[in-house]
């Protein structure tokens, strides 16, 4: 378990300082935190996406159909694999919080 040593090795200051409770409570804080921060990223590109196109992805995917450049693919592709990533954080975020009641 030398992975799990190493976690509580940088997780202990923060308990040792008070500002967690125990190194479970840290742990989970800083997960949480961090998929939020990726969740909030994703929801900045897709909102850049909206703003540069005028309209959501499911109607630019619509509207692209049969009449595509290699731009407007690339940005779909791009536009696709970050909502598919946010999706992605969103259900590690479930799990982490659903976590909690088994811990």
């Amino acid at each position: 378990m030398k992975t799990e040593k190493f976690l509580m090795h940088l997780i202990k200051p923060l308990v040792l300082s008070g500002v967690y409770k125990d190194e479970t409570v840290a742990l989970k804080d800083i997960v949480i935190t961090q998929i939020e921060s990726k969740i909030k990223t994703y929801d900045r590109i897709i909102k850049t996406f909206q703003k540069k196109y005028g309209r959501n992805f499911d109607t630019f995917s619509k509207d692209l159909a049969n009449k595509a450049t290699s731009e407007l693919e690339d940005d779909w592709m791009e536009w696709n694999g970050v909502i598919e990533m946010k999706k992605a954080w969103n259900e590690a975020l479930k799990e982490v919080i659903d976590s909690e009641a088994t811990v």
